[in-house]
Order: C-alpha cells, then structure tokens, then sequence
C-alpha cells in the first residue's frame, strides 16, 4: 500500500421526495388522506424495506385525528430509523422534532432513548445506554433489532461525529472513539473508515505511513451550540490563513518593485 489511500464516495447530503408527493402536492390532498395514502402504502412492503421506511417518516409529518395510528406509526418510523439509521440518514436526521415522535418520550421512553442515541451519541454512549437499561438482549430484543447491525451502524456514527470535529484524525483515536481491539486496530480502523466512506456519510483519505484519516467532508449529525462555535473558529482560522497568505504576497511584491527598481 502506499502513503494514502482513497475511497470512492457518494456523499449523502440532499433528501428528495417519492413522486407521489409531488402529485398530492399539485391536487392539493390534506394532510389527513395523505395519511391514509401512506398508510396503505407501508403495508405492502416488509419491514426492512427503506420504501417502507421513507413514507413511515412522511406519516409521521402528517397531522391525524386517529391518534392510535399516529402513536403506532411513531413507534414504527423510531425503530425504523434505528434499524438502519444510514440509508435514509438525510431525512432522518430531524426525526427528534416531530410531535410525533417526541411524544415517544413519555409513551416509549426506552425506544425514544435509543433514537436519540443513535441521532447524536457515540458508541460509548450507546453502551452506557444499553447497561442502563437493562442490557442488549433486553433492549434491542423488544423492538426485533439486531445486535451487531446496531453496534455496526452506531461505529460508523460515531466516526462521523469524529469527523465533524477534527480535519485530522490519528488511527488510536478512531480505535479508541469506536472501541476497537488494540491487538488488529490498524486494520479494523481502515475497514471502519472505508464503511463509513461507502456509506455516503463521509469523504476521506487515509495516510496510512502517517496513521492518519484526512477528512474532507463529512455529514454533521448534530448542530447546536458548540457546533457554530467550532464553526466560528474554523472560519476564523481560515481568514487569518488567507490574511497572512496575503501579507506575504504583498511583501513578496513590494520586494520585487524595489529590486526592480534598483537595477
């Protein structure tokens, strides 16, 4: 292998609808045969299925009179999203918001625990959550979710989250973050980095003389405000780069008139 290494990416930014969104959009349909609509709909594709999933979150953006429908399709939509919180990462990742969803909170606290979890924690968290509670097999058991497709998804979250904080990044820190077996960790770090990569969530390079992943660009899976302040100083780190960048380009040429001048 050489001094780095990339992965070819797909990064996954820009949530579209189905086109029978646009459709109700233009006959104008309210929201409650929307509902209706969607709900038909879910029912003819398994539960893996991210078809399935998609019109799940479009039930849940629909206000309805069924309140029982509406509680168990939040249920449904929550366990969705934590079954495969990669695919469909770009509608998700608002999911909290929803009324819907956020009376979970109270009605499913153990679920909602978990989304939230897995919408901005990171793998430490997920295990701490998963103790708290009662362990693995009880917590994923009741919602039918598998264990290592969970722990899976969650490594590359946590990477992401990583990413979204550092330009730079040490494969120990990777290992340590996503609590990888020192024993093999270069190698497990690369295959983390190159599923996160094919996920669509993350564009980077890994400078494997250095141990380094270079990141280029990244999802950002939570923006509060420590994001914006970490933004602030990036910005501010860039504009004084490009000042003294500038600085030295005027001296430079300053330098050039002067000896110009002189001969």
């Amino acid at each position: 292998s050489g001094s780095g290494s990339t992965v070819p990416n797909r990064l996954a930014l820009q949530p579209s609808n189905p086109r029978i969104v646009q459709l109700l959009d233009s006959w104008q349909i309210g929201a409650e045969h929307r509902f209706a609509l969607y709900q038909a709909i879910v029912q003819a594709f398994p539960s893996s299925d991210k078809c399935k999933q998609r019109f799940l979150l479009l039930m849940v953006e629909c206000p309805s009179k069924n309140k029982a429908d509406v509680a168990s399709t939040a249920k449904e939509a929550a366990t969705g999203a934590i079954r495969d919180p990669i695919s469909l990462f770009a509608h998700q990742r608002n999911i909290l918001n929803a009324p819907s969803i956020s009376a979970l909170a109270k009605s499913e606290p153990v679920l909602f625990g978990l989304l939230k979890v897995f919408q901005d924690g990171k793998i430490s968290d997920y295990d701490a959550f998963l103790q708290a509670n009662g362990g693995q097999d009880k917590v994923l058991g009741q919602f039918n979710l598998d264990p290592a497709l969970c722990r899976r998804n969650m490594q590359i979250l946590s990477l992401c989250s990583l990413a979204s904080e550092h330009e730079e990044i040490p494969y120990q820190n990777i290992a340590e973050t996503l609590q990888i077996d020192a024993s093999n960790s270069t190698k497990q770090v690369e295959a983390q980095v190159i599923a996160a990569v094919n996920s669509g969530l993350l564009q980077a390079k890994m400078d494997q003389l250095s141990q380094k992943v270079l990141v280029e660009r990244c999802v950002v899976r939570k923006f509060d405000v420590p994001q914006w302040k970490a933004l602030q100083q990036r910005l501010q780190s860039w504009k004084d780069n490009l000042g003294s960048i500038i600085t030295a380009y005027e001296e430079a040429q300053s330098s050039a008139a002067a000896a110009a001048t002189i001969v």
